[in-house]
């Protein structure tokens, strides 16, 4: 991993395999595509978690991670100060910046929201990472890992400043319910996405391009960010955490047959309600049930 840092905005790239001679950030900024020549420095932060260690620590009192003291050849180099750092730092172990490369963007590259059509997406910075949002419905477009980034900024706050109040603790979800599965195709490739339940148990159902990246509907973010901060990665299994399932490529074979699978199992029930049910052949709108079922759900979730 190759760091280097937009000097307007701070954001950071792996530039890494970088073939051009420049990297323009979405804040307007261009600047060399090389990392900063690395300097020694003194180890006065935790690679984990970037609290402040002793001279004589060997433990960090904050995450009880093992305070390394030794920078690897290979270590990244902190595009902020210029120190080299052990291999696998999360933070410098100078200055303590966390370490949250994302995606170079190609010059010029203009992506269209997947829900409204011929509308192109805008960037927005979230914390120092670019994400990608519709100025229509306020979808969000997460590339890379960019979402990974962001739990991790979420869950850095829930460590740092503890639970919610318990008056803050099960809030309404803001989020939309959707009323029939869509797939929704990836901004970047076209292809149908899947569809991911955060953490398995949130209730928030996100879409997922393992090679691209996640698509995040209108206050979808937010009710993740909520859902975390009241603990609710606590009970996940820690292969749900660990953001394997977010960031590593997908298997093209796997998830096409994932959704071929998930496509045909929601025409067959469909099918099936339409012979268990036929409304019409009673003088029934079916939409109109529908939907006052919809609301009654609702009114009983709200």
């Amino acid at each position: 991993m190759k760091l280097a840092a937009c000097p307007k905005c701070h954001a950071q790239y792996d530039v890494a395999d970088v073939l051009g001679e420049t990297v323009t950030c979405p804040c307007g900024a261009t600047f060399p595509a090389t990392a900063p020549a690395a300097v020694d420095a003194a180890v006065t932060r935790c690679a984990a978690c970037g609290a402040l260690v002793g001279d004589e620590e060997r433990i960090c009192s904050y995450c009880q991670a093992t305070v390394t003291r030794e920078p690897a050849p290979t270590g990244p180099v902190c595009p902020e100060c210029y120190a080299r750092n052990p291999e696998r730092a999360l933070h410098c172990t100078a200055c303590g910046v966390a370490f949250l490369p994302q995606p170079v963007r190609k010059t010029g590259e203009l992506l269209e929201c997947p829900i409204c059509p011929g509308v192109q997406l805008a960037a927005r910075s979230l914390g120092g990472l670019w994400v990608d949002e519709c100025p229509m419905c306020l979808g969000l477009w997460a590339p890379g890992d960019v979402m990974d980034r962001l739990i991790d900024r979420v869950r850095e706050r829930r460590r740092q400043e503890g639970p919610p109040p318990s008056d803050h603790i099960h809030r309404n979800r803001r989020s939309r319910w959707q009323a029939r599965i869509a797939y929704r195709k990836c901004p970047v490739c076209s292809g149908a996405m899947q569809r991911k339940n955060f953490a398995g148990h949130s209730g928030v159902v996100v879409d997922w391009c393992g090679s691209h990246g996640t698509w995040l509907d209108t206050h979808e973010m937010e009710d993740i960010a909520a859902f975390v901060l009241e603990g609710g990665l606590q009970n996940t299994p820690a292969a749900s955490r660990d953001g394997g399932d977010w960031s590593l490529p997908a298997d093209p074979a796997k998830a096409a047959a994932v959704l071929a699978a998930e496509q045909l199992l929601a025409e067959e029930r469909s099918r099936s309600r339409a012979r268990a049910f036929p409304l019409e052949d009673w003088g029934i709108d079916s939409g109109r049930v529908v939907k006052g079922i919809g609301d009654l759900f609702a009114k009983i979730l709200k």
